[in-house]
């Protein structure tokens, strides 16, 4: 039983110290900002489908987009 809380701890320190987080910079933003570090192949195509099937449903939602469902947005 000791063992198991030895373990237990020891677990639940290295995930506290593994967990990856971090403070960035100001001046590292821009890196993460880059194109490069999107997950989408294409994300201006993808935001020209997501925009094409949201004026022809006449909704929007979901896909963080914003607008009616004119075509306007």
């Amino acid at each position: 039983m000791k063992k198991f809380k030895l373990l237990y701890i020891a677990f639940f320190i290295l995930s506290f110290f593994l967990s990856g987080c971090a403070v960035v910079q100001q001046f590292e933003r821009g890196r993460l900002s880059d194109p490069n570090m999107m997950f989408d192949d294409n994300p201006i195509q993808k935001g020209i489908k997501e925009h094409y099937i949201n004026v022809r449903e006449g909704s929007e939602g979901g896909t963080g987009s914003q607008g009616g469902g004119c075509g306007c947005g």
